[in-house]
């Protein structure tokens, strides 16, 4: 009488369970929504003659109970308004009331940058803020002023 084949025997049964299981034990593609997390976007930096602050920082805090994004300027830090963010068009847009005047954001989140138009009292603007992993606020402005820094508030 020939042998036994234990694989055979052990893969079988496996086999059948795996084809026998319910629909809700199957896996499921999960849809792609961005993380849970704080994503900051930002140009601060220190003006070498005077010493102060420029530039903005944007930081947007994720997570399942609610977004929440907190806009910052040397003067500033105000939460948004009516932020809404579309997770598959990656689409941003909120609204900043205070004191110091109110600014509308619309744009688009990327991995690497923040990039839509600010519309205040004056018109609207471009902005562009790339996004970073430690602050450069204490960092020297560059010599050049291009995107965001010195550009109205």
């Amino acid at each position: 009488m020939p042998a036994l084949d234990r694989t055979k025997m052990i893969s079988l049964p496996l086999v059948a369970l795996a084809l026998a299981a319910p629909a809700w034990a199957r896996p499921v593609t999960a849809k792609p929504v961005w993380a849970t997390g704080t994503f900051v976007y930002a140009d601060l930096c220190t003006e070498a003659g005077s010493g102060e602050r420029a530039g903005r920082r944007i930081t947007l805090k994720r997570s399942p109970s609610g977004d929440v994004l907190v806009y910052e300027t040397a003067s500033r830090s105000s939460q948004a308004e009516n932020l809404t963010l579309d997770d598959e068009t990656k689409a941003l847009s909120f609204l900043v009331g205070g004191e110091e005047g109110s600014f509308a954001f619309h744009g688009t989140l990327a991995t690497d940058a923040l990039i839509g138009t600010v519309e205040d009292e004056t018109g609207a603007y471009p902005l562009r803020l790339r996004r970073i992993l430690r602050s450069h606020a204490h960092e020297a402005c560059p010599a050049e002023i291009t995107g965001s820094i010195g550009m109205r508030r």
